[in-house]
């Protein structure tokens, strides 16, 4: 009868055992395995689970979208779901691989203790998702957040620091058709080019897309905004919101922000409130939709929001299945 190896369950003869073929056999497989696994663990690929924020007062780290993890070698996957986790010092959070597993992603149960260790697990098979250090945690691909840090960690891509032109946004002008089959829209005031450099439409809370054969044209040089269908107004009548961007008239030399990722939403019933996950100075504005719906933004209208604390305060609460997209435009830290 074969003797295991204490950690990993490597089996090796026994004394006197006779003949050894079957356990050295055994054994080398075993060790073949184990640096195969040990070479994968190293080599995964880490992707989206959206926005992570930490926040050691309460020990939560939470993420807002699927984590994949994918290795290199071979065809099996698994996924960590949207959720959180609690982390005290010197914690460690780790999961399982279904090595056994091909060709299919399946859920990975996180596991919480002082080390790396499972019961009937091998040491090769278990992989490092986060651990905590005083109030910093670092992620096995080598990102970290300290206290109150919030951000993309995985698919975040070079961080967008990219210089824009100088430019303003206008106040938003709104439009309600007046009659059917208006083909043009001329914002007011009036802005042309070179001061125009960009207008967004919005028709019934959809953004359109801008082109001769989508859903509108429009001119800098004169300021008008051409349908390629015409208005509606039954059963009610078309809504238009126009953003406008021009240039900076206040001598800044230049101007950088970036565009977070979309922030996907889906509250509970009767949520009157939404976290958009960043605050001031860095957030410097924000859009809500609600079920493909541009929301308006002041005290009597669809929402307000604090960009100190980046809290938005609906007027009226979530109902079942509502989903709401979130739009933030940050400044350069």
């Amino acid at each position: 009868m074969s003797e295991l190896s204490p950690r990993n369950l490597f089996p090796y003869p026994s004394e006197r055992e006779q003949p050894f073929y079957d356990v050295f056999k055994a054994g080398q497989l075993a060790q073949d395995a184990a640096i195969f696994a040990n070479s994968d663990n190293s080599n995964v690929v880490w992707q989206k689970g959206g926005i992570f924020s930490w926040d050691a007062a309460i020990d939560l780290l939470f993420w807002t979208d699927t984590i994949y993890v994918n290795g290199y070698h071979t065809s099996f996957g698994g996924y960590i779901p949207e959720g959180s986790v609690t982390l005290q010092e010197g914690e460690i959070i780790y999961f399982q691989f279904p090595r056994l597993v091909q060709n299919a992603d399946v859920p990975l149960e996180l596991f919480r203790s002082s080390r790396i260790f499972l019961e009937g697990a091998r040491l090769h098979d278990l992989k490092l998702f986060v651990t905590r250090r005083d109030d910093v945690i670092y992620f096995a691909n080598g990102c970290s957040l300290k206290d109150g840090d919030t951000g993309v960690l995985f698919e975040s891509g070079i961080i967008k620091i990219s210089t824009v032109i100088p430019h303003e946004h206008q106040p938003a002008w709104l439009s309600i058709a007046p009659a059917a089959g208006i083909v043009t829209l001329t914002p007011v005031p009036v802005i042309v080019s070179p001061d125009l450099v960009r207008m967004d439409v919005y028709r019934n809370g959809q953004l359109l897309t801008e082109g001769m054969t989508e859903d509108y044209t429009a001119s800098l040089a004169t300021g008008i905004i051409t349908l390629n269908t015409p208005t509606a107004v039954i059963p009610y009548p078309d809504k238009f919101i126009v953003f406008r961007e021009t240039r900076d008239a206040g001598g800044v030399t230049v101007s950088s922000h970036q565009h977070a990722p979309p922030l996907l939403l889906k509250p509970t019933s009767g949520t009157s409130v939404l976290n958009v996950l960043s605050s001031a100075p860095f957030l410097l504005r924000v859009d809500v939709f609600r079920n493909g719906q541009l929301l308006a933004s002041g005290a009597s209208e669809d929402y307000t929001i604090d960009l100190v604390t980046g809290l938005i305060t609906l007027a009226v609460t979530s109902v079942l299945n509502d989903k709401f997209e979130i739009h933030r435009e940050l400044g350069i830290p």
